[in-house]
């Protein structure tokens, strides 16, 4: 109730806001929608007013939505539009105030088509104000991969050595997926989605009050593909690699009049080999202790993933969809580790070898029903309903046996986690012009989630397996509810624009512990998330914004859970269910230049972040069992405040049709200020990250594609991670469009990190992958789709 009167008083005060802007008796909007002939939209048209006396007086191109806008002073025009392939449309406009021309139909002209190879593809990198746009397409890079491969190649994005995405070096990034909330990037298995499937992705560092408050860093939308044209089609994907790595994708498509029908199926099974080493020396009580630990891994992963649903058109302005995903996958990992210990002289004194089954199967689906209504004078409303739920189970087998200086077991023991969530989500969107050149926007969200984890731990005896003190069985339950109300006001006139928005979020939280209920949690929050915007257009093609938004970021579900795995015995994470949410205030500019081979986006932008997460290390003397270096401890653990501050620049170069270049640099800076139990945390550094993409057409349909990346030294109060290179490489051919053959190669992936403590000091290297090589052939076929291609949907904006 109380979010409902807050919408209220918000939308009266918009009211209010929009009697008081000025209107302007020299200019008026002209806007339509450029469709083809079967009604689809269509982008990049070309769209030009001309005066009578043939002089030009504004044009511009369509965006995805097949719309545009020119501000054009009050007379006569002939607009004109223009696509290749396509008739060229010629409308006399007698502009007297805002005028909508509604949907213009070109048709295709058919003598052009017959004479002329057609060819459209879209940059790969789209640079926009408010968010950068990467066009997956026929990208070499991720054929064959999946959605973290195509992550790998977004400016911006890193995607570390164990598949952990950030956004401009920070984790806390909101991934959707065609604009919801999605249980597989929630719980870091986005290798469940091929890249295959994958139209776009779209990145928006400082989001909006219209989105989710959740994500400190900003929000990274996934679009699965969905043909739009009338008839059937689909790809076929085929894929093997070294180490193995073989995988299978078949994407359908079926449409008619008022229905759509789509669905994506893929498998696959692939081998992973991993090693490194991890040298410490601690100091315990006085003593010395030097140890090596060498891990050799061997991972394998089966998986299928199913995505099908429909979209329905119930009427003219009213659409139905409904979608439903399930991704089932299995690791099986066997992992060996030896230790070797040696006194201060480097002495050597005893030695241990580890060897752990691993086994997790987890399951993950997803329904969603979305219905869009357009409205006759151009309002909009959208109402959607998710559920997902998703099961996994970690079951670990380990035996440690001394191999020196006597043969002796020394410990076998067992562990299972079984964890499990379902979250309900509803949401209303609300959009209306107000005024000649006000947009006002409003929404409502409720989200419900229960995530429950059982877990315990057993060693073997002489009577049989025996439950470990403190790691009997465990239960711990998570309980979230979320509500929420937005407000938006956006205001554009001529060349300038700015947007207002008020974000309202009820936050209940609470935990349930089996073991220690005197400890349970139970918190409540009520929270404002304001957004501001403005921007200017200097040019036609030189267009500068300033924004702020308050985001939050929530601790996830591990972070929280108070009961250690033990998968290293000695290393122990222990979750910590007091942990609150941090809340992020960030500034950010941005200038956009546009030229006909050139793109340049640089942007500076600051953040001050309280309560930030820290994962506090200490050092313990005892170990559960009897190792000679003690415990080290894990806990994450909230610290007072961050400023963070970074300056950026994308800039996009096609000298010709058949050269393109991206180039992306970062020089970013922390400072970090908070104590733990007398131990001060405060510290201050800077350091960069950079990459260069370049994409090479050559002749008989061949391409290359390449990208190398360098995220340079970079330290904090606990550690250091010296520098670290990337890269990938691909070519591939095409035949008849509709044959493509990809090789592609991967460089290792690999961390270095180094920790320093008052008790130990480490240097730890592990590389979770080394070479990869792919081979890729696709399939495309199609019957009554039309040469202008796909209409992309599942855009957040």
């Amino acid at each position: 109730m109380r979010l409902i009167t807050l919408l209220g008083l918000l939308a009266l005060a918009s009211n209010l806001l929009a009697t008081a802007l000025p209107n302007s008796p020299i200019k008026a909007a002209l806007s339509g929608t450029v469709v083809t002939e079967d009604g689809q939209p269509l982008e990049y048209a070309t769209v030009s007013a001309y005066t009578s006396e043939n002089t030009l007086a504004n044009g511009t191109v369509t965006d995805e939505k097949g719309q545009f806008t020119l501000q054009l002073p009050h007379g006569d025009y002939q607009l004109k539009i223009e696509f290749i392939g396509f008739a060229t449309r010629d409308i006399p406009v007698e502009l007297s105030g805002k005028t909508d021309l509604g949907n213009i139909t070109i048709g295709q002209d058919a003598l052009t088509l017959e004479a002329v190879e057609v060819r459209a593809d879209k940059s790969q990198m789209e640079l926009k104000l408010d968010k950068k746009v990467f066009n997956v397409g026929k990208d070499a890079l991720a054929q064959g991969g999946d959605a973290t491969d195509v992550l790998a190649q977004v400016p911006s994005v890193t995607v570390s050595a164990e598949g952990s995405v950030s956004l401009r070096g920070n984790g806390s990034v909101r991934i959707l997926v065609n604009g919801r909330p999605s249980a597989l990037a929630d719980n870091g298995s986005l290798e469940g989605i091929p890249a295959n499937s994958i139209e776009r992705v779209e990145i928006i560092t400082n989001p909006s009050a219209k989105y989710e408050a959740e994500g400190s860093a900003g929000i990274i939308n996934i679009v699965l593909k969905k043909n739009q044209q009338r008839g059937y089609g689909g790809t076929i994907s085929l894929g093997t690699g070294f180490p193995a790595d073989h995988r299978a994708n078949v994407n359908l498509n079926l449409r008619h009049e008022k229905f759509n029908a789509f669905a994506n199926v893929g498998g696959r099974y692939a081998n992973f080999r991993g090693d490194g080493e991890l040298s410490r020396t601690s100091t315990i009580e006085g003593e010395i202790t030097n140890l090596v630990r060498v891990p050799d891994m061997d991972r394998n992963d089966r998986a299928y993933s199913v995505y099908t649903g429909f979209d329905y058109n119930l009427s003219e302005r009213g659409t139905l969809t409904a979608s439903y995903s399930r991704y089932d996958v299995i690791n099986d990992d066997i992992s060996v580790n030896t230790y070797d210990y040696s006194d201060g002289e480097f002495v050597p004194f005893r030695s241990l070898r580890q060897v752990e089954d691993y086994l997790e199967p987890g399951l993950y689906q997803q329904i969603d029903v979305l219905y869009n209504h357009n409205f006759s004078d151009e309002r909009k409303l959208s109402l959607q309903f998710s559920h997902d739920r998703w099961a996994e189970t970690e079951s670990q087998g380990v035996m440690i046996e001394e191999t020196f200086p006597a043969l002796a077991s020394v410990v076998d023991y067992q562990t299972e986690s079984i964890e499990s969530s379902e979250d309900y989500l509803a949401q209303a969107d609300y959009e209306a012009p107000l005024g000649e050149y006000g947009k006002l926007e409003l929404g409502l969200r409720a989200e419900s989630r229960v995530i429950s984890s059982d877990y315990f731990a057993e060693r073997a005896t002489e009577n049989g397996y025996a439950p470990i003190p403190g790691f009997a069985a465990n239960k711990f339950d998570y309980f979230e509810q979320i509500g929420a109300a937005y407000f938006q006001y956006g205001y554009e006139k001529e060349a300038i624009g700015f947007q207002l928005g008020l974000r309202a979020e009820t936050i209940g939280i609470e935990t349930e512990n089996s073991e220690e209920a005197a400890n349970n949690i139970n918190k409540n929050f009520l929270q404002l998330f304001p957004s501001a915007s403005i921007q200017y257009k200097l040019t036609d093609g030189i267009s500068s914004q300033v924004s702020y938004s308050r985001r939050i970021r929530r601790p996830a579900f591990w972070q929280l859970s108070p009961f250690a795995g033990i998968r290293l015995p000695s290393s122990l994470f222990f979750g910590n269910p007091d942990l609150n949410p941090s809340f992020t205030n960030r500034v950010e500019w941005n200038l956009l230049m546009r030229g006909e081979k050139l793109t340049f986006n640089p942007a500076i932008y600051y953040s001050f972040i309280t309560d930030y997460f820290q994962n506090v290390l200490s050092q313990e003397p005892g170990n559960l069992f009897g190792l000679n270096d003690g415990t080290i401890i894990s806990r994450p653990t909230n610290l007072q405040r961050e400023g963070a501050y970074g300056v950026e620049a994308d800039l996009g170069y096609r000298p010709t049709e058949t050269l393109n270049f991206n180039l992306y640099g970062r020089y970013y800076g922390y400072s970090q200020r908070g104590n733990v139990e007398g131990r001060s945390f405060d510290f201050d550094f800077a350091t960069w990250t950079a990459s260069i993409r370049a994409q090479i057409r050559l002749p008989k349909e061949l391409s290359f594609q390449t990208r190398i990346g360098y995220n340079a030294y970079r330290e904090d109060a606990q550690s250091e991670n010296p520098g670290v290179f990337n890269g990938s490489a691909a070519i591939s051919k095409e035949w008849d469009n509709k044959y493509t053959v990809t090789v592609n190669v991967y460089a290792p992936r690999y961390f270095r990190e180094n920790t320093f403590l008052p008790t130990f000091r480490q240097e730890d290297f592990f590389q979770w992958t080394g070479w990869r090589f792919g081979l890729n052939l696709q399939y495309r076929f199609e019957k009554g789709a039309r040469a202008e291609g796909r209409r992309q949907r599942g855009s957040i904006r």
